[in-house]
């Protein structure tokens, strides 16, 4: 009984850390530094892209940095506690919930991606260079599509996927960074629909 509480007080921590990582507001604080509110800005998603397009490639890439770290810290930070693999996606998908609804932004981030990135590199460190190495292609394949960062992200995961089932590598690990990368993908179209429909409405 006594060890069943600890387990729960010892997830409750590394979801709390995790979330508290993943709202570390860089492309905010990036902007703010530039004398620009990033919630105002291209997008208005507080991510590495909006800041690479509309503020600086240099600044952009430094959030992209940033980003992809507090997922994979987020990650390792839980592995000091004695937990299952599962235990440590949930601490990835914390993370990411701390980017989409960041606490010291007011409850507002960007899509996630990076931050999903950092995560899987944390758990799934030679997987991951599969999948970032398909990604960067497909996006650069479609590089003038609207949605090539979604595409691309669709692609590397996929392949991550392939590659784990049919080596038989982590695949129930594998499976749920999977899961994560699909919510992650869902969020960013729902976004992308909802700033559409806005404007479509307005220009109607």
């Amino acid at each position: 009984m006594f060890e069943d509480f600890l387990s729960v007080q010892k997830l409750l921590g590394l979801l709390v850390i995790g979330y508290l990582l993943g709202s570390i507001p860089f492309a905010s604080l990036a902007a703010r530094i530039r004398g620009v509110d990033i919630f105002t800005t291209g997008s208005a998603k507080a991510g590495a892209a909006n800041v690479f397009w509309h503020i600086g490639h240099g600044t952009g890439a430094l959030v992209l940095a940033g980003d992809v770290a507090k997922g994979s810290a987020a990650v390792l930070a839980a592995g000091f506690i004695d937990l299952s693999p599962s235990a440590l996606l949930l601490a990835g998908g914390a993370a990411i919930l701390g980017h989409w609804k960041s606490a010291f932004s007011g409850f507002r981030g960007g899509d996630g991606m990076a931050t999903l990135i950092g995560a899987t590199i944390a758990l799934e460190p030679v997987l991951s260079v599969l999948g970032i190495v398909v990604g960067l292609l497909a996006a650069l394949a479609l590089w003038r599509a609207p949605l090539r960062s979604i595409w691309g992200l669709f692609a590397g995961f996929t392949a991550i996927l392939v590659v784990s089932q049919y080596y038989q590598i982590d695949r129930e690990l594998v499976f749920g960074i999977v899961v994560l990368a699909l919510l992650v993908l869902f969020h960013s179209l729902l976004a992308k629909w909802r700033r559409w429909h806005f404007r479509s409405k307005l220009s109607g």
